[in-house]
């Protein structure tokens, strides 16, 4: 029994030891987006890591960064405004080849939908990702 309760208590303070507000729960989750230019369905994945820290994944059916089309991206972020998601740190990973630098790109989230709008490129195009899971 005391072990039960011990168990209880160390669950508890886990949770609880990377606070988090209600702006950055609204982040994190999985989503699903589609690339208009070259067509690949992509997942992102958000999650914190501390309390106004983000870790991002973005993990596409094909990227187009990469020459044999299979790769991912990691980065961090950080919330810089209400609504807005810094993604910096970012690479990407291809097969075969060594990771690359990107540029910081920002996300922005709708707050009545939850749609994610991701500027990915230079052009001004924007990738559009729905949230698929609620935790």
């Amino acid at each position: 029994m005391i072990n039960r309760i011990f168990g209880a208590a160390l669950v508890f303070l886990a949770v609880s030891a990377v606070p988090s507000t209600a702006g950055e729960n609204e982040w994190v989750g999985l989503y699903k987006g589609l690339d208009a230019l070259d067509g690949s369905v992509d997942y992102l994945s958000i999650s914190t890591t501390a309390p106004g820290e983000f870790e991002i994944r973005i993990v596409p059916s094909v990227i187009s960064l990469c020459e044999t089309g299979v790769g991912w991206i990691v980065a961090t972020g950080r919330l810089v405004e209400e609504g807005t998601l810094l993604r910096e740190n970012a690479r990407v990973f291809c097969q075969g080849a060594e990771p690359v630098s990107l540029e910081n790109r920002y996300f922005v989230r709708d707050d009545e939908t939850g749609v994610i709008r991701y500027g990915a490129s230079d052009d001004g195009r924007s990738l559009i990702y729905h949230r698929i899971s609620d935790d």
